[in-house]
């Protein structure tokens, strides 16, 4: 897996976890990060997010725990970067 690179976050409670794994090799990222991302969920549970038209298939964004984030309704006055 030298041609993947991993980022992580956590929540302050530590119940979600998000981890982005970017290939950066010359082959099929699609193959390539289907394997690293089994590699790396294992057994657990987990939501992932791939680009709707796959106009970039060298990033997958995986997130562990999405069903315990705290839900409200959204407010774009509130909710924003």
């Amino acid at each position: 897996m030298k041609d993947i690179i991993y980022q992580e976050a956590l929540t302050g409670d530590n119940k979600v976890k998000i981890g982005i794994l970017i290939y950066v090799g010359s082959g099929d990222p699609v193959r390539h990060l289907h394997e690293a991302v089994h590699l790396y969920v294992q057994n657990e549970g987990y939501n992932e997010f791939i680009d709707a038209n796959m106009d970039n298939p060298w990033i997958r964004v995986i997130i562990k725990g999405i069903n315990d984030m705290e839900q409200q309704p959204f407010n774009p006055e509130r909710h924003h970067l």
